[in-house]
C-alpha cells in the first residue's frame, strides 16, 4: 500500500465524535472525508457534561475559547437523594478544582458543541463533509477501504472510522 497518510481517512458519522475525529486527523496532517446519512450536519439531544479531561482535547484542537464561550461553568456539583430530594453531597467546582485538574468542569448543549466542531471542520482544507450519504457497503482490501453509499457515491480511503452512534 502507498503511504496511508497521503490518503483520506473516511469517517462515517457527522456527530460530535466523527467531527472531533476529523479535526484530530487534520491537526496531524491527515485528510478526512466525513460522511453523514442525514440531509444536514446537526446534533440532537440535550446537555452534555464536560469534565476536565475533555478540555485537554479541546486544547489540542484549538477549541477551548469557542466552547468556553457557550458553556456554563457551575460552582458546585450536587448529588440529591431521588426520593427525599435532600442533598447527599456537594463538590465545589471553583478555582481549587480547576487548579487540581488543570481544567474546569462545564455543561454545554450538544447542538452548541456540535456547531463549534462543524465550524472548525468547515475551516479546514483537510476535511470534506458530505451529507445525505447513507453507507450501503464497505469493502476492506490490502490497499485500504472502499465505501459505497445508497446514492451510488463511492469513497476510497486508507482507513474507516465508524462514528455513527451505533
Amino acid at each position: 500500500m502507498s503511504d496511508w497518510q497521503d490518503r483520506d481517512v473516511i469517517i462515517v458519522g457527522g456527530g460530535i465524535g466523527g467531527l472531533a475525529a476529523a479535526l484530530a486527523l487534520a491537526r496531524a496532517g491527515i485528510a478526512a472525508q466525513v460522511i453523514e446519512q442525514a440531509s444536514e450536519f446537526k446534533e440532537i439531544g440535550a446537555g452534555i457534561q464536560l469534565g476536565p479531561n475533555v478540555f485537554w482535547m479541546f486544547e489540542a484542537l484549538g477549541l477551548v475559547a469557542p466552547i468556553s464561550a457557550l458553556a456554563v461553568f457551575p460552582n458546585n456539583m450536587i448529588m440529591m437523594d431521588s426520593i427525599t430530594g435532600e442533598e447527599v453531597t456537594r463538590m465545589p467546582l471553583g478555582e481549587a478544582f480547576s487548579k487540581k485538574f488543570k481544567h474546569p468542569y462545564a455543561l454545554i448543549h450538544r447542538a452548541d458543541l456540535h456547531k463549534v466542531l462543524l465550524d472548525a471542520c468547515g475551516k479546514s482544507d483537510r476535511i470534506r463533509l458530505d451529507a445525505s450519504q447513507k453507507v450501503a457497503a464497505v469493502e476492506e482490501t490490502a490497499d485500504g477501504v472502499t465505501v459505497k453509499t445508497e446514492s451510488g457515491k463511492i469513497y476510497r480511503g486508507a482507513a474507516l472510522i465508524g462514528a455513527d452512534g451505533l
